[in-house]
């Protein structure tokens, strides 16, 4: 298990700060700049960033094989008992840390292991800070897209959401009248796509989905620009959107002439195969959300969102395509069946995300960001969740920034303030 740490503030039995990585490779970062690290200053702590087993450079095994046999040491439950004995294995090795306090911050996924750590190792975590934490485990996570038209709406205007629909719905037209060759050929496909094959067409109305959600959840204040650029395109609402992909994909065949998009299930099943480029973390991250979380990010049952009453992503991906990439990735024992009973016993266990803050997670300090998709599954209410307007995804993990809004630093204020709080020795 590899880490990094920052002892230059530390004074014994000063608090112990642990930013805890997820699913990527951890860096030196986070020991220099950030919220984290500047309340460790403040409150003469020392840092830590751990890496997840299975991710950078934490490998169980020496040749890194992420074989299905190999991999059955990749969970939840795993990662949490690493995390638990860390902290106990560091208190171990030095006077000056026996009686410090343990703070856990993460985000996103490693938010939710820092809140799931109070649950299952009470006695060992003084306080947490979960930022754009998901709580709730489910495999049909049709609100995620819905969460993204949301957040368009609010960044720009309904006019925005309105043509994407309307772009949409001529694609899928496109496909249904078997049309799509002009299509496919205007955004640079490469030979092997093959427009009938339902597999394929799911990957490609996926891949679509994927860059709005990407967009949506990491880079929130290009929304503006996104909606700009499509509603500056000058066609019909129903061909605007073809054309802004055509540019979009356009720009990869500018520094490749050779260059094609591989829009086919191949090559979405390729990213999480054995042979993957396991750095990038893509083929353990989808075995735990096969087996343990589900998130799948679907758009076919439940597509019409409840807010605007509109399908603006379409109704292209269905469950059974995640559930069909898990056994085409790890074989028939990661079916939906396996994953339904991880589902239940990870909701059963740590409560999902509808519970009584006075009795569960009462050290933990919740923060989404108002256009982040995962926020529907996080804790969203109370005195000990916040919710910041106008950002998305852990946007909050930065050191308090004048160019900032005044709500953003407000929250990260009650951050530090609630963390000092649990740190301080009664």
């Amino acid at each position: 298990m590899r880490y990094f740490r920052n002892a230059k503030y530390h004074k014994p039995q000063g608090p112990m700060y642990i930013f805890l990585g997820g699913e990527w490779t951890i860096t030196p970062g986070l020991l220099s700049t950030g919220l984290t690290h500047d309340m460790a200053l403040e409150n003469a702590g020392i840092l830590f960033y751990t890496e997840h087993r299975y991710y950078g450079q934490s490998w169980p095994f020496e040749n890194n094989n992420l074989t299905v046999k190999n991999l059955k040491y990749l969970s939840l439950h795993q990662a949490l008992a690493d995390v638990a004995h860390f902290i106990r294995y560091q208190k171990s090795q030095s006077v000056n840390l026996t009686h410090s306090k343990v703070i856990l911050i993460g985000g996103s996924y490693s938010g939710s292991m820092a809140a799931w750590m109070t649950h299952l190792y009470p006695e060992l975590v003084a306080a947490v800070w979960a930022s754009s934490a998901p709580l709730l485990a489910k495999a049909d996570f049709y609100e995620y897209m819905h969460r993204v038209e949301n957040s368009l709406t609010l960044s720009y205007g309904s006019n925005c959401t309105r043509r994407l629909e309307r772009g949409f719905k001529h694609l899928v037209n496109l496909f249904n009248e078997n049309k799509a060759s002009d299509l496919l050929s205007r955004l640079n496909a490469c030979p092997n796509y093959n427009a009938s094959d339902s597999l394929d067409r799911i990957s490609f109305f996926s891949g679509i989905n994927n860059y709005f959600a990407w967009i949506t959840q990491s880079y929130s204040t290009y929304l503006p620009q996104l909606c700009e650029t499509l509603l500056s395109q000058h066609s019909s609402d129903a061909e605007s959107l073809l054309t802004f992909l055509e540019l979009l994909y356009a720009l990869d065949q500018r520094w490749n002439a050779y260059y094609c998009q591989d829009f086919s299930y191949k090559s979405m099943l390729q990213l999480y195969s054995e042979s993957s480029d396991h750095s990038s973390g893509s083929r353990a991250w989808f075995y735990q959300t096969c087996s343990q979380f589900g998130w799948f990010t679907t758009t076919g049952r439940s597509a019409i969102n409840a807010t605007s009453g509109t399908a603006t992503f379409g109704s292209e991906v269905p469950l059974w395509y995640f559930e069909q990439l898990c056994r085409d990735a790890f074989g028939p024992e990661l079916g939906p069946a396996t994953l339904a009973l991880g589902i239940a016993q990870m909701n059963s266990e740590f409560g999902g995300h509808d519970f009584d803050h006075s009795l569960r997670y009462r050290q933990v300090l919740f923060t989404h960001g108002e256009l982040d998709p995962w926020r529907v599954l996080g804790y969203a209410r109370g005195r000990q969740a916040l919710v910041i307007a106008g950002y998305s995804h852990v946007e909050d993990l930065a050191s308090i920034n004048v160019q900032d809004s005044v709500p953003m630093n407000l929250a990260k204020l009650r951050v530090m303030s609630f963390l000092r709080r649990h740190t301080e020795v009664i």
